[in-house]
């Protein structure tokens, strides 16, 4: 059993950022998006996008991460909709923990802390069955919207959380 950290990313996170998301998104999408893609990712590459999205300092992008010990092993970040009709204002962007961490408690306190009850929509790849069980515990479901994303040659739902009454 893991004791975990749960803090914003630092610049000097960048590199371990870079190495998990890479590895993640094997773990997660092997059979569920062209491989092409995953065996294309560069753990060096991705750590200079989070350098440079780290580097901005965007107060309306909220980002964290979660650590065992000093190793970071999975991240959320909740933002602005990127989406020109969004269901609601804030999309859940990205929600990553590494596989040897699931069904730790990890995933639902990132989740938790960073996005709380707030109204908020996603994107599941197709056939992600996992994801779209998590993310129903927290109170999203299909909502019907889809899109096909051509780098990955995948279906993509999308899920929403509305407003509690």
């Amino acid at each position: 059993m893991h004791e975990y950290t749960i803090r914003q990313p630092r610049l000097e996170d960048a590199d371990q950022l870079g190495e998990i998301h890479v590895r993640i998104w094997r773990e997660a999408y092997a059979g569920l998006i062209v491989q092409r893609y995953l065996d294309e990712l560069e753990p060096a590459r991705s750590a200079d996008r989070w350098r440079a999205m780290l580097a901005e300092k965007d107060d309306a992008i909220g980002r964290l991460v979660g650590l065992a010990g000093d190793e970071v092993v999975g991240f959320i970040t909740v933002g602005p909709a990127r989406d020109d009709d969004p269901p609601t204002p804030l999309e859940l962007m990205a929600i990553n923990v590494l596989a040897s961490h699931h069904g730790t408690g990890l995933a639902r306190r990132l989740v938790t802390e960073a996005l709380g009850d707030r109204e908020a929509y996603l994107w599941v790849v197709d056939g992600n069955e996992r994801a779209m069980s998590f993310y129903r515990k927290f109170g999203f479901e299909l909502d019907g919207g889809t899109k096909v994303d051509e780098r990955l040659e995948a279906t993509e739902h999308r899920m929403t959380r509305p407003r509690e009454t």
